[in-house]
């Protein structure tokens, strides 16, 4: 018996090595009009956009933040919530953009609708398990690491920019937290050789990224900086590179947060 399950969690370990290895050298975005047909195209590694999507209860607002007191007020090395929400980028650390998200409350609804349409999708995906961040204003360069990851506009809307493994030789080496419409010459030489796409992300409409991409976004002319909802859905075998990756090379300070006002 214990033979018997070794084996089959082996079969797994290398389907899900050989699937999560794949990936697109080419710019093709998908697009389908409901989460459950998103789910059949999942395999074409290719990012896919969701139009209509069902939208998380509002937490993730301005308004909702202004009604809770204690949320409003939540200290963030230093900056109460409140105040950051009119800063044009807070690159908040992967662990501070989770533990916002908890307070928030919005991992409880993820897991109770989104979470279980991945689990349903092929049979080896019940040992899918989710983790949630949120955002502020633009954001840079992050290397998506998930089975699947799904990005969320809850206010304003997002230009993100796509970028696959071709374009790595050209970037800095210290891409991460980048933002590609900022980069110079001085950082990257062969500036010109950067591919990329531009996908407009809007409240009502979701964006479900492959494992491999190199993602940042702006806020899209808006009056105010953009909210956004960050998912990664992990198996084992993702969850152990991301851990590995970030553990080489942190992908925010989590030292401080630097903020820019918005112009």
């Amino acid at each position: 018996m214990i033979l018997e399950s070794f084996l089959v969690l082996g079969v797994i370990g290398i389907i899900l090595t050989f699937f999560y290895r794949q990936a697109v050298q080419e710019f093709r975005i998908l697009q389908t009009e409901s989460l459950e047909k998103a789910m059949n195209l999942l395999y074409e590694r290719c990012p896919i956009v969701v139009l209509p999507v069902s939208q998380p209860p509002p937490l993730w607002t301005r308004e909702a933040i202004a009604q809770r007191p204690t949320l409003s007020q939540l200290s963030i090395q230093g900056h109460a919530l409140k105040d950051l929400l009119d800063y044009e980028s807070v690159p908040f650390s992967t662990q501070i953009a989770e533990h916002v998200a908890t307070q928030v409350g919005l991992p409880i609804w993820i897991k109770q609708t989104l979470l279980p349409e991945f689990q349903r999708s092929t049979w080896w995906t019940p040992i899918l398990w989710s983790t949630t961040h949120v955002y502020i204003g633009a954001q840079g360069l992050r290397q998506t690491y998930g089975y699947s990851t799904l990005l969320l506009s809850t206010e304003g809307a997002l230009q993100v920019s796509l970028l696959n493994e071709s374009s790595d030789a050209y970037l800095p080496a210290n891409w991460s937290g980048k933002r590609v419409s900022k980069l110079t010459k001085d950082e990257a030489p062969l500036l010109n050789q950067i591919q990329y796409v531009d996908v407009i992300v809007r409240p009502g409409s979701a964006l479900l990224i492959p494992p491999h991409w190199k993602v940042c976004w702006e806020t899209l002319k808006e009056t105010k900086p953009s909210l956004a909802v960050w998912i990664e859905f992990h198996h084992p075998l993702s969850h152990f590179v991301k851990a590995a990756s970030l553990r080489k090379f942190s992908t925010f300070s989590s030292t401080s947060v630097k903020t820019a006002k918005k112009q």
